[in-house]
């Protein structure tokens, strides 16, 4: 039985070390043999294969025929050209600093040229290094130029505009060079996880092609459900047997944790293949590429621009705010989507919008654990208790120590941490909801305003009203005068009201009323 390639990124290895390779080779040879001089970006998350699709297509254009004889290339017409190869790897270039990114680049490309017994020693900048290198190395046939993760230097440095933006000046006059390159060129290959509206690359080079929303590239990287069949069944059916399911029951639950991301219009779903293999290996259900990469950048833009967290989970988008940002304007959405916390949902052909969603359980629920971690002072396992009690209180319809609970996490916010706005105590509520497992929505619309929350269980619908320094009993008539139970009326569910109050003095929920639970399709005392 092949292997399980944990952390391998390199094709050559993964072959000829008979590891399992799921096969991508269909979707590559479309992209290199449509016109010569094909030049391509593409943007995905982190931890998705990006790597690897670089390795590959190095060792395609380097003609080493032998590495594919089993794979859907080898059945087709390729020539199996050897062309040299300028392979860059940005995650293996240092970039602490300006000058040390100069240095590590310049031997860099110091290192590839005396391969070719080529020397760089008179070219005086980076870009002539570039330009050099290319050149004489055309001698030889038309260059590949493969960059992996060209916008590392950047990312790194994303908490510190001015130091993002040096590194970023760096980059866009090396990455120019490449323009006045295109007579040497036969393929040029990017990836990156965002993209950065002022880097002169995707201005530079007139033919580049943006494959980050192209359906060519949906399944380009990560696994689609029938790959998971065709290369995992065996693992998959040995590790069901061993917890005593079913084969499409244990699916159904890999499906749930680590499929959901779309990358294009196209409604083609694929699994994070990171946490796939590493899910096969252990059996075990945990957020393995959530801890690979905190999002503690994120989270602090999320508090800094005051970003609703409720709004995230369905956010809308258009394509050019996808397509890129500036370091200096960073949208929140649009660096959450192209770095993998949320994914495309659907799209919308009268707004031209696209819907999002988070793509899976395992980054919904981790970020949003970490979301409400960097509130709070709470342990991991207290954490973890409270939100069983708060879930058991549900079920139990104890809404007396639902609340009780919740008073546990507020009083474990800082008392530093700016909490005076309504919203805020919302947005802790909707998260600490979410995480329990229930069916949440905040901001309901009705014909008469906006419910702030909604929680609906198998037999209750919950109708919450929140006020901040003002009674529990102002906010439950507001749901009475409003008739906000309305809405839900045709449900057999029991409806429940319940009023809340916060207290900025005390930073916490000060009290509740509750409405006795009625069945709604009595409709009565509500009418």
């Amino acid at each position: 039985m092949k292997k399980l390639p944990l952390g391998i990124q390199t094709f050559e290895k993964i072959i000829a070390d008979d590891y399992i390779y799921v096969d991508k080779t269909e979707y590559i040879y479309s992209l290199i043999n449509r016109t010569k001089g094909d030049y391509y970006f593409l943007s995905r998350p982190r931890r998705f294969g990006k790597s690897l699709l670089v390795s590959t297509l190095k060792e395609l254009f380097s003609g080493n025929k032998h590495l594919f004889k089993d794979l859907w290339i080898s059945t087709t017409n390729y020539d199996w050209q050897q062309y040299p190869v300028i392979y860059l790897d940005f995650s293996r270039i240092d970039h602490a600093t300006v000058e040390e990114l100069k240095i590590s680049l310049s031997w860099t490309l110091t290192t590839l040229a005396e391969k070719y017994n080529i020397v760089l020693t008179d070219a005086p900048t980076l870009g002539a290094k570039l330009s050099t290198l290319i050149e004489k190395l055309s001698q030889i046939n038309k260059v590949v130029v493969l960059i992996d993760e060209y916008d590392k230097p950047i990312l790194d440095h994303l908490h510190n505009p001015d130091m993002a933006q040096a590194q970023q000046a760096v980059l866009r006059d090396f990455y120019a060079t490449i323009k006045s390159m295109e007579a040497h060129l036969r393929f040029i290959f990017m990836t990156g996880v965002t993209k950065f509206s002022k880097t002169s690359v995707f201005s530079g080079l007139n033919n580049l092609q943006d494959l980050t929303l192209n359906s060519l590239a949906s399944a380009l990287l990560g696994y689609t459900h029938k790959e998971i069949d065709t290369y995992f069944k065996s693992i998959i059916t040995r590790t069901a047997q061993s917890q005593g399911v079913s084969y499409d029951t244990l699916r159904e639950t890999i499906k749930a944790w680590y499929n959901g991301y779309q990358f294009s219009q196209t409604p083609i779903k694929v699994y994070n293949p990171y946490s796939v293999l590493l899910y096969l290996s252990s059996g075990q259900l945990l957020n393995y590429w959530f801890e690979t990469g905190t999002p503690s950048f994120l989270v602090q833009l999320i508090k800094a621009k005051d970003y609703p967290i409720e709004a995230i989970e369905h956010a809308e988008i258009s394509a050019l705010e996808m397509g890129s940002f500036d370091i200096d304007h960073i949208d929140v959405i649009t660096l959450l989507l192209q770095t993998g916390y949320l994914t495309i949902n659907s799209y919308n052909e009268q707004t031209r919008n696209y819907q999002l969603r988070y793509p899976n359980e395992e980054t919904k629920i981790s970020f949003l654990y970490y979301f409400v971690n960097s509130l709070t002072t709470t342990s991991v396992s207290l954490f973890s208790n409270n939100i069983f009690k708060l879930t058991q209180a549900l079920k139990q319809n104890n809404l007396d120590l639902f609340f009780s609970t919740l008073q546990i996490f507020f009083a474990a916010i800082p008392y530093n941490m700016q909490l005076a706005q309504e919203k805020y105590y919302q947005s802790i509520f909707y998260v600490i909801v979410t995480l329990i497992g229930a069916y949440t929505h905040a901001e309901v619309t009705t014909n008469k305003g906006r419910i702030d929350a909604v929680i609906e269980t198998t037999s209750h619908i919950y109708i919450f009203e929140f006020k901040l320094d003002q009674s529990a009993t102002i906010a439950l008539a507001q749901i009475e005068d409003k008739q906000y139970y309305q809405k839900y009326l045709h449900s057999t569910k029991h409806i429940v009201l319940v009023g809340a109050s916060f207290s900025t003095q005390n930073r916490n929920i000060k009290e509740w009323i509750i409405k006795d639970s009625i069945r709604a399709d009595t409709l009565c005392s509500f009418i």
